[in-house]
């Protein structure tokens, strides 16, 4: 999959979030997911996370 591909298909699974942090859990690992083959670095250091302004998903967790 090429980068253009990955943030396209970030952008799709975006458009299925809810809000609602519970039945949001299965999308926002898929789109995590797809962070980390563009940034792996992101996994030890959210804060390298600048692919949009909603920040890291899984900040504190």
């Amino acid at each position: 999959m090429t980068e253009q591909e990955i943030l396209e298909k970030m952008d799709v699974l975006k458009s299925k979030l809810t809000g609602n942090i519970f039945e949001d859990g299965e999308v926002m690992q898929e789109i995590y997911e797809l962070k980390k083959i563009l940034r792996p670095e992101i996994e030890t250091n959210p804060e390298l996370d600048d692919f949009d302004d909603e920040g890291c998903l899984y900040c504190g967790s």
